[in-house]
């Protein structure tokens, strides 16, 4: 493979996990917003634990 095919792979998946990330973020405090918790995959994208996270008590 050459070094502009390699190139262009790591920028699109730079740009892929980007999304991922900032659509996680988005679902996360979208939820929160909501009164809802937010699903434990897009906690975990965005680098949050979720048994910690659900473990919060609002009073």
């Amino acid at each position: 493979m050459s070094p502009r095919n390699n190139r262009m792979r790591n920028f699109g998946e730079r740009i892929r996990n980007f999304t991922e990330v900032f659509g996680a973020a988005a679902t996360c405090a979208a939820a929160a917003e909501a009164g809802r918790r937010p699903s434990r995959q897009a906690l975990k994208t965005i680098g949050i634990d979720p048994n910690a996270f659900y473990g919060i008590k609002v009073d």
